[in-house]
């Protein structure tokens, strides 16, 4: 066991000691266990810490209950990961609030896999539904992970989706692992520990509360490289995690949908103010990403012949990524005429796209 965790866990259990200030009076004192034994006077010095923190710090009550939950974690399986371990998820870390501490479970593993959350109502439509499908089937071939939230409606067709397809599926949960919620869904959940797993901050001894589901939002807004939100009101957690995503500068997508219906409001609105790009479908997360060009087109290489210029463009387009037709005549000494019969052959083919803006890039 980590030596520092006991501490850790007492400072996150005090009262008016939040993810942030957490940090900084670890920081401060150079160990979460240092800081535990320090002084009140030397911790009143620290900015932003009042009474309530400085009256009740290093209450024994704290500690104790920190080796409990150690204790209850290791009977159950769950690991405890501080902001402070080489495990703790890159991503979630880069964030000014992440947590402390957080409570896993199953099969995780937060390295290299592009990461994808999935987040929307809980009143799906066929629309949304059938969105879900393609996205996540047709980027199974990908080296990726799909974060949500365990709810229902986008939540749990997201995951049920990704292990149909044997894609690691994360769950972010707003209760402590010895709970799910709701309870209808503890099939998938536990499905999900062979290949994925649970995620929460919430220790096992804290109550359940609205509070805790929309904070674990920006969980996964943070552990995500990507954000996607299907079918969403107005107001409700999706656009929360969105807001956690952007301030966080990690690029969010939207599903436009009919602006009379009720369940597009929120996606449109994200569109409208700039707050997301527009999504249609997989090619969109694919061009972003750019791994397409090693999946694919290596493949009908094998049963296409491409002109000289063909294959330059092709050789380009995997190098460099998706590239505006100026810098793609420049780069390859083709003048326009030359270059835009070529580019339209390969799009017949099936091999390049046109993307907003005359950029291009391989499918």
């Amino acid at each position: 066991m980590n030596n520092q965790l006991p501490y850790i866990l007492a400072l996150s259990f005090q009262k008016g000691i939040g993810d942030v200030i957490g940090k900084k009076i670890i920081t401060h004192f150079g160990s979460a266990e240092n800081a535990w034994f320090s002084k009140t006077e030397q911790l009143a010095k620290i900015s932003r810490i009042g009474k309530t923190i400085t009256n009740d710090f290093g209450n024994e009550k704290y500690l104790d209950l920190a080796y409990k939950e150690i204790e209850y974690c290791n009977r159950n399986n769950i690991n405890i990961v501080s902001f402070l371990d080489s495990n703790y998820p890159n991503n979630l870390k880069e964030c000014y609030d992440c947590p402390l501490v957080i409570y896993t479970k199953g099969n995780l593993d937060f390295r290299n896999k592009k990461k994808i959350a999935i987040v929307g109502t809980r009143k799906m439509t066929n629309y949304g539904k059938n969105f879900i499908h393609e996205l996540i089937e047709n980027l199974s071939n990908f080296d990726i992970s799909i974060i949500s939230g365990l709810a229902y409606g986008c939540d749990i067709e997201s995951h049920t989706t990704a292990l149909k397809n044997n894609i690691p599926t994360w769950a972010v949960m707003g209760t402590g692992l010895d709970k799910i919620y709701p309870s209808s869904h503890k099939k998938i959940a536990h499905e999900m520990l062979n290949n994925g797993g649970w995620i929460s901050e919430q220790p096992s001894f804290k109550s359940t509360t609205p509070e805790a589901f929309l904070q674990r939002n920006r969980i996964i807004a943070g552990l995500s490289d990507v954000t996607i939100v299907v079918e969403s009101a107005f107001k409700g957690g999706s656009l929360v995690t969105a807001k956690f995503a952007n301030e966080y500068n990690r690029e969010v997508f939207a599903l436009p949908g009919k602006t009379t219906d009720p369940l597009n409001i929120g996606c449109n609105f994200l569109i409208k103010t700039q707050q997301a790009y527009l999504i249609e479908d997989s090619k969109d997360i694919v061009n972003y990403f750019n791994f397409d060009s090693h999946k694919k087109t290596n493949q009908l290489d094998l049963f296409i012949e491409f002109s000289e210029e063909e294959n330059r463009i092709i050789d380009f387009l995997k190098k460099e990524g998706k590239q505006h037709i100026d810098v793609i005549s420049y780069k390859l000494n083709l003048k326009s005429y030359e270059l835009m019969p070529v580019l339209l052959d390969l799009e017949l083919k099936q091999i390049i796209s046109t993307l907003p803006g005359k950029f291009y890039a391989l499918v």
